[in-house]
């Protein structure tokens, strides 16, 4: 993979704003500054604080027309305006005069925040499921949410122009493009969708104002840097496991539903590993799993049908661990990843074992833990790998790990990018 180190600016309104948006591009390898005047910009990716969340709409335009006209447009290859995942802040009068300042040929709104539960569903923000407008982020003593309506927000932007808002329905069609408006805002409940609507912005080949939270950085750097899809290997029947299953579903992760009886019968991984290859191919996340580890009822219904061929308790554990490792190894064989998750120790040591591993590396704890581990020898040499015990962590945990696998060191940026020369 060959990576051409760009340099991004993004304009935040607040000092932690600018803050967890930075950390997208520290977390892919990239130095970031955080600079509070227009005249601390120097070479290399920036966020400018411009400290107008609070402001009233007057003194954060006087504001925005002071720092703009100073800024070196033409050495930032993305500008991005980070606003508030709850919508709080001058957002239509920044955007406006962002726009008239930076002259993109597309603005494109798209504020959801998945990993935080803040979703756009029919053109209205939800925070944990609620609408913005009925939740605390109403009553805000500094700065309430006035709307949660993302198109009223473009339009009070741009109230001569057309607006145009593309539906979760729209995105997740295939062949998802965009229409002719320039202006435009987006729904996104998952990363998912907001992968997609980066690329349907990037495929215009025109000059985009990136217009939203951490969740719209986080896909435009994914993208840029082409990083690689993760993989998870999940035996697990706990309860814990099974709710962070649905998590990772709902978070638009591609669930492969590995029924071990049948497995078993057709003596065959075939359609299992050419689901998941068609869900890399579309550049998801894939998750392997027992469908026992899923729902409830089909850990008694494997038990029930293996134990008529003969299988006892142990063997049916054996078996379901050499057909996942068996499966996973297949899988991998075929495709790069990111990294590899793991739930259950024992499902851990039978790829290992199948992958002819001698042992791992302890790399790091990214979760009280949760260990971050590199894979020693065998056909696995070098692949980092994240393992839990079945019965730990939160609901959230397998997307967590999903971006820490995918996470890069500078160095491992600046050692990809000289590759070029």
């Amino acid at each position: 993979m060959v990576v051409t180190l760009k340099d991004y600016l993004i304009i935040a309104d607040d000092f932690t704003g600018a803050n967890d948006t930075g950390v997208q591009l520290a977390n892919l390898g990239v130095p970031v500054h955080v600079e509070f005047a227009v005249s601390q910009l120097h070479q290399g990716s920036t966020v400018l604080d411009t400290e107008t969340r609070n402001d009233s709409v007057t003194q954060a335009a006087s504001k925005m027309a002071a720092v703009l006209p100073q800024i070196p447009w033409g050495q930032f290859d993305t500008v991005v305006k980070k606003v508030d995942s709850t919508l709080r802040g001058n957002i239509s009068t920044e955007v406006r005069a962002l726009a008239e300042a930076y002259q993109p040929d597309i603005v494109a709104f798209a504020p959801a925040l998945p990993d935080l539960d803040r979703t756009v569903v029919n053109g209205v923000l939800r925070v944990n499921g609620k609408r913005a407008m009925k939740t605390d982020f109403a009553k805000d003593p500094m700065k309430p949410i006035l709307t949660d309506q993302v198109t009223t927000l473009l339009q009070q932007a741009f109230p001569e122009l057309g607006v145009a808002h593309y539906s979760l329905a729209q995105i997740r069609a295939t062949g998802f493009t965009l229409g002719k408006a320039a202006y435009c805002s987006f729904d996104a409940e998952n990363n998912q969708d907001l992968a997609r609507v980066v690329s349907a912005l990037k495929a215009t080949g025109k000059k985009v104002l990136w217009v939203g939270s951490a969740g719209l950085t986080t896909a435009i750097m994914m993208q840029a840097f082409n990083v690689l899809p993760a993989l998870a290997l999940i035996g697990s029947v706990s309860e814990v496991t099974r709710a962070q299953l649905h998590a990772a579903e709902d978070n638009g992760v591609h669930l492969v539903n590995i029924p071990i009886y049948e497995a078993y019968a057709n003596q065959t991984y075939a359609p299992y590993v050419d689901e998941a290859l068609a869900a890399f191919a579309q550049g998801r996340d894939v998750i392997l799993m027992s469908s026992a580890s899923y729902q409830r009822s089909e850990l008694d219904k494997t038990i029930k049908i293996l134990s008529a061929h003969q299988l006892e308790a142990d063997k049916i554990n054996e078996l379901t661990q050499a057909v996942l490792s068996g499966i996973c190894r297949k899988v991998l064989q075929r495709v790069k990843v990111a990294g590899l998750f793991v739930s259950g120790g024992e499902t851990a040591k039978g790829l290992l074992r199948i992958g002819k591993a001698t042992g791992a590396k302890v790399l790091t704890e990214i979760a009280p833990g949760i260990p971050l581990l590199e894979i020693a020898h065998g056909d696995f040499t070098g692949m980092r790998v994240i393992t839990k015990a079945g019965a730990f962590g939160n609901k959230d945990l397998i997307v967590y790990a999903f971006k820490k696998l995918k996470s890069r060191s500078r160095l491992d940026v600046q050692a990809t990018a000289s590759q070029e020369g």
